[in-house]
């Protein structure tokens, strides 16, 4: 990349991420001063201590403990280690305390956030033009839970990690390509899908292609291929190690978090279901939003799967279906889908073009801006989001 498309990324990147955390900032410091209904808000909202922590609840507490005591609770091996494993090694410097792994939560997700965007422009502007590349930036940074990529979860990193793995697909730097896959694959359990995208670009670029490859070539593209799973072989053999069973992350599942394989269209069965003998208005309106956010990914990866190229439209396609695979409960069968799905980058692309046209990005605005801030507002205030 050519040092000015390379400034032109930073630039870009740190335009819309500077503008957001702007307004999460000023959204913490507005919940906080006007809390809502049923809140109660520390005598002490006005030191920076309590702004930090207002983010500090859910997974983000986990990960934090994980960092600090490692798995010392045999069902927190649902969450896989490099997150805690970074969260550990730049909380040290702080102290090594259960807060200071939270800020190097707070630090490392926003940090690899700003990396992700300026990824996510280079990648985009190779097959789009600069206007798409924007706008898919700025809708990214203010999806409806792009919350998530400011407290200390691990979308920033996935994210991050998976776009990693596209750019150097692009660029056919095919080890690399698997060591980011290596490191999406310890980060969360989809990573492996990205198999999908790199085995689609390899049958493109060796198979469909006129020019003759010699074989060696080919075998030396194609052994990356391999290090992706191997992220997953790695922790299970940690686990074998330590806990005995390499399986556990995912008997956890079942057994703690309750989370069973099924049929996709068996788990929207279970959500629908779920939503019309909702026993309060909360639950019925957070399985109402569940179901929404899977069905907009679908709708947009379907209307848009003509723009887009096809390891991307798979890739996105692979990561909708594996997150509905995995429906907790009866109750709300797709806790947690609408976070899952923030994720899903090429969503952003096909919004991006259709935003090309003023009117239609206008209108994009109005709907994204209102939700993320009612989240933004509802996260800190300790209501359940995803």
């Amino acid at each position: 990349m050519m040092p000015s498309r390379q400034k032109t990324a930073w630039l870009e990147a740190a335009w819309t991420f500077g503008v957001s955390r702007l307004a999460l900032f000023i959204i913490t410091a507005l919940a906080l001063r006007f809390p809502l209904a049923g809140q109660t808000v520390p005598h002490n909202c006005a030191s920076g201590d309590c702004f930090l922590s207002t983010w500090y609840h859910w997974d983000v507490g986990a990960y934090a403990g994980i960092a600090a005591q490692g798995y010392s609770s045999l069902h927190d091996t649902v969450f896989f280690p490099l997150w805690p494993l970074l969260l550990r090694s730049v909380g040290s410097l702080f102290g090594g305390s259960l807060v200071s792994y939270y800020v190097a939560g707070l630090l490392l997700a926003n940090l690899l956030f700003y990396l992700a965007l300026m990824i996510f422009y280079c990648l985009l502007t190779k097959d789009f033009d600069a206007l798409v590349a924007r706008n898919a930036l700025f809708y990214l940074c203010f999806a409806p839970y792009a919350l998530f990529f400011f407290a200390g979860y691990t979308e920033s990193l996935f994210l991050l990690l998976s776009l990693a793995v596209f750019l150097c697909l692009q660029r056919e730097r095919w080890w690399l390509a698997g060591l980011f896959g290596f490191l999406a694959a310890v980060t969360r359990s989809q990573g492996v899908l990205l198999v999908a995208p790199f085995l689609v670009v390899l049958v493109q670029r060796f198979w469909f292609h006129r020019e003759q490859t010699a074989w060696q070539q080919k075998l030396r593209a194609c052994s990356p291929l391999l290090l992706i799973p191997l992220g997953v072989v790695a922790f299970m053999v940690y686990l074998a190690l330590t806990k005995s069973d390499p399986f556990a992350f995912s008997t956890q599942e079942a057994v703690f978090w309750r989370r069973h394989l099924t049929i996709p269209l068996v788990t929207i069965f279970m959500a629908f279901q779920a939503l019309f003998h909702s026993a309060t208005t909360d639950l019925f309106l957070l399985n109402l939003l569940d179901i929404v956010s899977v069905f907009v990914a679908l709708a947009l990866l379907l209307a848009g799967w003509k723009y887009l190229p096809l390891h991307y439209s798979l890739f996105a396609l692979a990561l909708i279906l594996f997150n509905i695979s995995y429906p907790q409960g009866v109750i709300e069968p797709l806790t947690a889908a609408p976070r899952y799905m923030v994720i899903v980058f090429p969503m952003y692309i096909v919004l991006a073009i259709w935003g090309k046209q003023p009117r239609i990005d206008r209108i994009i605005v109005a709907c994204l801006l209102p939700i993320f801030t009612i989240n933004t507002v509802l996260f800190i205030s300790h209501f359940w989001v995803a």
